[in-house]
């Protein structure tokens, strides 16, 4: 081999060693990038609360669970759940007393609920028109119990150690019993019960997550007395734009349990209520009537109709427009017409 043949020989050389190198050195030739710059953060899917008309739910809207409350004064101190409520309805039973229905759009995320009571007619209507899962400890059944059966609700009863637990709470034995958001789940997937839900919201709901304020009568505190016994009551926080439930005539008391009662809307909705036959349990009309939206420190009349139990609440307002109110929890205050409400 002549000297001109070996010097090409050693440069072809040189060269390709020089490719390989720099090749070996360029991320965009055979090495990925993986700078951390570049890749792009997936916002978590969010589905609407149709019963806030938030969007925060992690999954798409299932059948709304409702669960039925002791309210009497003695157990209101140890009530649990509430707070985590979505919706919560408020009327009176017999006696005096009030009872509470809690609904809830994910009842799996909450924890202790109670102390559980038995159903009356108005709240199993009310559950059949949201297309609520109705859940309760007992029934009355002279009244209540012909409706459940013909009104086409979806109900059953919390009664098996393995879904409620009987608490030392101070009180005696009708007031002690509990359940929890995991067992309702499992009751529900025991029980193989329809979960699916709407995607309809069961009020009309601002599209703005800005809270307005219902109208221009002042509504800092309202004072909602049912009966000569029984008187709930919400104080208005300006900074959060909600209301707080009061416990003895005070808000924010919790007794210990860590829990505030705070919701965005209050509706007061005045009907017709009289005794049964028995004169003893209530009967609660639940056609039609005037009352009030609270909200954001304002109140305004309104106008509401329900008619059938398979039928949902419809708000308009005082000149029959559809009611749009804020996004956020609800508590409903069902009383009657001669009721004083301040």
């Amino acid at each position: 081999m002549n000297a001109k043949k070996l010097i090409a020989l050693l440069l072809a050389g040189v060269l390709v060693f020089s490719l390989v190198g720099c090749a070996s050195d360029n991320p965009t030739v055979d090495e990925p990038i993986t700078s951390s710059d570049t890749q792009e953060e997936v916002e978590p899917v969010r589905y609407l609360n149709t019963l806030t008309g938030e969007v925060n739910l992690e999954s798409p809207a299932k059948r709304p669970v409702a669960i039925m409350i002791n309210n009497i004064s003695v157990a209101q101190k140890v009530q649990s759940g509430i707070s985590k409520a979505d919706v919560v309805f408020e009327t009176e039973v017999e006696g005096g007393i009030t009872r509470l229905l809690a609904v809830f759009s994910d009842v799996s995320k909450v924890g202790k609920i109670g102390t559980l009571r038995s159903l009356r007619v108005p709240f199993a209507e009310i559950a059949c028109g949201m297309d609520a899962l109705l859940f309760y400890h007992g029934m009355d059944e002279v009244y209540c119990r012909p409706v459940v059966r013909s009104v086409g609700v979806t109900y059953t009863e919390i009664a098996s150690s393995k879904y409620c637990n009987r608490e030392k709470n101070g009180l005696s034995y009708e007031h002690r019993l509990y359940t929890s958001g995991d067992r309702v789940d499992q009751l529900i997937k025991d029980k193989k019960l329809k979960t699916e839900g709407t995607d309809k919201a069961w009020l009309s709901f601002s599209e703005s997550e800005d809270k307005v304020s219902a109208g221009t009568t002042l509504a800092n505190k309202v004072t909602v007395k049912f009966s000569t016994t029984s008187t709930t009551q919400f104080f208005y926080d300006t900074y959060h734009k909600n209301y707080a439930r009061a416990k003895k005539d005070t808000p924010f008391i919790d007794y210990g349990t860590g829990e505030e009662e705070l919701f965005t809307n209050v509706f007061v909705l005045r009907t017709n209520i009289s005794n049964y036959p028995d004169n003893y349990h209530q009967k609660v009309d639940l056609s039609s009537g005037t009352g009030y939206y609270i909200s954001a420190g304002g109140a305004t009349e309104i106008k509401w109709s329900k008619g059938q139990a398979k039928d949902n609440f419809k708000f308009t307002t005082a000149d029959g427009q559809t009611l749009t109110v804020n996004q956020g929890k609800s508590y409903v205050c069902i009383v009657d017409g001669t009721v004083t409400i301040e």
